[in-house]
């Protein structure tokens, strides 16, 4: 039943969502994309780039989303219940235990570690995100600029989307 294979899934995704949306995206793309062929790259291109511009985390949004498309209303109640039961209880836990223990060097020790990792994570997502994202020249130059602009300018992030997406609107028709 697709119910039950969509909470095992997003049950799954959402038990590795330490460290927030962009440390996940390689594993939501790889149950939703590669796995289970219940979206295209493209499809999940545009809620990584929807998710920045909605509230919540991106596990959230993917969820919401791919449990719609798949199963409706209820696919969508399933996927979003799931994804979050574990990171909330887990949260809850670790919480209690950090506050008890938050002085001891080997919980700090274990958080340097996990640093890196996440890091990691991180960039393979944006890597696997930028293999899609450059249909020509204009999208690889928005890039460029945005990335100069928010490091070195320390531009509003509001006004940059509003403009690049201004600019995609009109040249990407």
């Amino acid at each position: 039943m697709i119910y039950i294979k969509l909470f095992l899934t997003f049950l799954q995704i959402g038990a590795v969502s330490f460290g927030g949306g962009y440390s996940i995206l390689k594993v939501i793309n790889h149950y939703t994309v590669d796995i289970n062929k219940w979206i295209s790259t493209d499809e999940f291109n545009d809620i990584v780039a929807i998710s920045q511009s909605t509230p919540g985390p991106i596990g959230i949004n993917a969820a919401t989303f791919v449990g719609y498309k798949v199963g409706g209303l209820f696919g969508s109640i399933t996927a979003t219940f799931s994804v979050i039961l574990i990171p909330i209880v887990l949260s809850l836990t670790v919480y209690l235990f950090y506050r008890k223990h938050r002085e001891s060097g080997k919980i700090q020790n274990i958080i340097l570690r996990l640093k890196p990792i996440i890091l990691a994570l991180i960039a393979s997502a944006a890597l696997s995100f930028l293999k899609n994202a450059f249909g020509n020249y204009l999208s690889i130059a928005i890039t460029l600029i945005s990335t100069f602009v928010l490091l070195y300018l320390k531009f509003d992030v509001v006004l940059l989307l509003l403009i690049s997406g201004t600019i995609g609107y009109f040249f990407f028709k």
